[in-house]
């Protein structure tokens, strides 16, 4: 998820980056030197915040946070790696918004004991941070683009999945074994794993819809914070971009259920799976 730009620190020496649309390193990590020069940095800061405050109610909708706001900092040039990593923070504070909301409901949610999965959330979400730390960036840019796909892939899906209620209940084991391995994705990249969270409630336990929804955003939320706090640690995060978004998103994430009943859910369906298709073939092209 690469685009004047948001030119922030990466993991890797300057010039290391093995597409040539990787801009150089510049002095100040969260500066943003715009593609177009009639943009001035206010507007730019103000795009990435209303691309985070429609993350926030994809995200709640349908999961796909991520095909809202990483386009977005791409678009105005913060290379992939960083962008992924700062789009993981920026998403942290949707899912509080929406906790906030939600949290009676989440309480009386008993299908599974809630510590054991909030544990394995926080490492899942560790271990897909270190993935992405380590995977050589080119490697990381590589595999951008069919990730992308799978999660739109999903997103158009998920209507059907979410058809797949049933009073099936996996054993616990096997429930917490998808979901360490949908938490490992959540924090190596993102996209789509609310969209897989929500597939295995709905297909593999009891849970309606709205459970699903509820249950999801906690366990995502922890997945990404611990993710955050390494790529922080690391250094990966465009400030600039991931407060801009942020901000956004917690506006977006807290008014998500209400909105949810004046749109349409097919519309945000439809919208994002074009956006993710677009998304998809610019970055096979390498634009």
């Amino acid at each position: 998820m690469s685009p004047a730009r948001i030119m922030p620190h990466t993991s890797a020496p300057c010039g290391s980056h093995t597409r040539t649309r990787t801009a150089p390193c510049p002095r100040h990590p969260c500066t943003l030197q715009l593609p177009f020069t009639a943009m001035s940095p206010v507007i730019a800061y103000a795009l990435l915040f209303l691309a985070g405050v429609a993350a926030g109610i994809v995200g709640y909708l349908v999961g796909m946070a991520s095909l809202v706001s990483y386009p977005a900092m791409l678009a105005l040039g913060v290379p992939p790696v960083v962008a992924n990593a700062s789009n993981t923070v920026s998403l942290i504070p949707a899912g509080i918004g929406s906790l906030i909301t939600s949290w009676d409901r989440l309480r009386q949610i008993r299908y599974y004991p809630l510590l054991p999965q909030a544990l394995i959330a926080v490492v899942g979400g560790l271990a897909g941070g270190a993935l992405l730390l380590v995977a050589p960036p080119g490697v990381f840019e590589a595999v951008v683009p069919w990730l992308v796909l799978l999660a739109t892939a999903l997103v158009a899906l998920s209507p059907r999945l979410r058809q797949g209620a049933t009073e099936y209940r996996l054993p616990a084991p096997a429930f917490l074994a998808l979901l360490a391995a949908i938490t490992v994705y959540s924090g190596y990249f993102g996209a789509g794993a609310g969209v897989l969270f929500f597939a295995l409630c709905t297909l593999g336990t009891p849970m309606n819809t709205h459970a699903a929804v509820v249950m999801k955003t906690p366990m995502l939320t922890l997945s990404n914070f611990s993710a955050a706090v390494l790529f922080i640690v690391h250094g990966e995060v465009n400030w600039g971009a991931a407060l801009a978004v942020g901000a956004g998103s917690f506006a977006g994430g807290y008014a998500a259920p209400l909105i949810q009943r004046l749109i349409p859910e097919r519309v945000i369906h439809a919208a994002v799976v074009v956006g993710g298709l677009v998304l998809t073939v610019w970055l096979l092209l390498g634009f």
